[in-house]
């Protein structure tokens, strides 16, 4: 038994596809693959899959981590291709190789995230963005009771930039990601809106990259 990494394209109508579902593609695709995965074991064995980091509904992913267990003999060039036979439109196995870092070192997600100039201008996201004041909501628990909280958001942007192209904007973002605390590009994206007073959604969200404590790509 052995284990290697996919990297996953998630891209067009598939970000509207839930996590769960993801996992169900996945397990479909691995059997009509005849990819010989490893079983859990136990009463109720299933293949070994894990999504290392779930992408946020509506969000797309160009180089997501995905973790299986193989049995057997079997190159991982092969495993890339007998997948990607199989996977449907929008989703695409770009890389498969051993892993190198554990999924405890996730830490940062990095993001593309597209505006129209006709929603927001630079300076006002620039504004937005460096005002020190951005705040959302995101459920909580207190004891056992479940609770919304409010959230610094500006404490939380590690790093960004702005682009213009094409009467669009181009927001490159790094935000917390992983098993502690997570913030993602609509959140920021409402969070931003709040505070200007308008309505703002994103043409498209991207994430690129997820990132370790240093800012390396985790790999």
């Amino acid at each position: 038994m052995f284990e290697v990494r996919l990297r996953l394209s998630k891209t067009g109508k598939l970000k509207y596809v839930s996590h769960l579902d993801m996992f169900r593609i996945m397990q479909r695709a691995v059997r009509r693959a005849d990819i010989p995965l490893w079983y859990t074991e136990g009463f109720n064995p299933h293949p070994y899959i894990s999504f290392l980091l779930a992408l946020s509904l509506g969000v797309e992913g160009i180089n997501e981590p995905v973790d299986i267990r193989i049995v057997g003999e079997m190159t991982t060039a092969e495993i890339k291709d007998r997948l990607n036979n199989v996977l449907p439109a929008g989703l695409e196995i770009t890389d498969c190789s051993l892993p190198f870092n554990k999924s405890a070192e996730i830490t940062y997600g990095a993001y593309d995230v597209w505006y129209s100039k006709e929603d927001i201008s630079s300076d006002k996201l620039f504004e937005a963005l460096s005002s020190g004041e951005l705040s959302c909501q995101k459920s909580g628990k207190s004891g056992r009771k479940k609770i919304m909280k409010t959230v610094n958001v500006s404490e939380h942007i590690k790093k960004f930039s702005l682009e213009e192209a094409d009467g669009m904007i181009l927001l490159k973002v790094i935000l917390p990601a992983g098993s502690t605390f997570n913030l993602n590009p609509l959140q920021l994206t409402q969070s931003v809106g709040d505070y200007l007073g308008i309505s703002l959604t994103p043409v498209r969200a991207v994430r690129t990259a997820l990132l370790c404590e240093d800012l390396s790509e985790f790999r």
